[in-house]
C-alpha cells in the first residue's frame, strides 16, 4: 500500500479510502455516458449555434459517437482495472481524466461564452469535473503518482483547451470536436454498409 501525503487536508481521508480507488475509476465513464446522454440532442444545438456548413453531422452520426465514446470510456477503465500496478493503472487513467477534464472545461467556456445551457454542461463540465478533481486527489494523497506526475499529466489537456477556447471565440468548431465528427461520419458510413 502506498504511503498517505502528509500535505493533503485529512477530510480526504474520510471521503475516501484507497481500497475504493479502482471503483471510483468505474464512476468516470458511468458518468461520461450520462454526460453523452445527456448530449442525445446535441444534434439540434450544433446546428442552432454554429454558422451553416461548419459541421457536417447526422443525428444518426452523432448518436453513434456518444455511444461510441461511452464504450472507449468504459473499455479503457476496464484494461486500466486489470492491469496489476496501481501505479501503471492510475497514470493510463489518468489520460480518460484529462479528456473528461478537457470536455468539462469546454463545456464551461461553451456556458460562459453562450450564456446559456448547453447540452452536456450538467454531468459534462459540472459532474464528471467534480468527480475527476476527487479522484486526482486520491491519487495525490495515497502517492500513487506524485505531483509532478500529475501536472504533467494534466498539462497534456492545456494545447486543445487553448485551441478550443480559440474556436470557441471565433465561432468555429474545435479541432477535437472535428475530429469526433469525421469518426462518426466514418462510423455512420460503415454501418450503413
Amino acid at each position: 500500500m502506498k504511503r498517505e501525503n502528509k500535505y493533503l487536508p485529512k477530510l480526504f481521508v474520510v471521503i475516501f479510502k484507497i481500497e475504493i480507488l479502482e471503483k471510483l475509476f468505474f464512476v468516470i465513464p458511468f458518468i461520461l455516458f450520462i454526460h453523452e446522454m445527456e448530449e442525445w440532442n446535441i444534434y439540434h444545438y450544433h446546428q442552432k449555434n454554429y454558422p451553416k456548413g461548419v459541421i457536417k453531422e447526422s443525428i444518426l452520426g452523432t448518436r453513434l459517437w456518444l455511444f461510441l465514446l461511452s464504450f472507449i470510456g468504459f473499455a479503457w477503465t476496464s484494461v486500466c482495472y486489470i492491469i496489476p500496478g496501481l501505479t501503471i493503472s492510475s497514470i493510463l487513467m489518468m489520460l480518460l481524466i484529462d479528456f473528461t477534464i478537457l470536455n468539462s472545461l469546454q463545456h464551461i467556456v461553451l456556458t460562459v461564452k453562450t450564456k446559456k445551457y448547453n447540452p452536456g454542461f450538467l454531468f459534462g463540465g459540472i459532474v464528471a469535473l467534480f468527480i475527476d478533481i476527487l479522484a486526482i486527489i486520491n491519487i495525490l494523497h495515497y502517492n500513487i503518482i506524485p505531483v509532478w506526475g500529475i501536472i504533467v499529466l494534466l498539462s497534456l489537456i492545456f494545447p486543445v483547451l487553448v485551441e478550443s477556447v480559440i474556436s470557441t471565440k471565433k465561432n468555429k468548431l474545435p479541432l477535437m470536436l472535428k475530429g469526433i465528427l469525421n469518426v462518426s461520419n466514418k462510423l455512420e458510413k460503415f454501418m450503413s454498409v
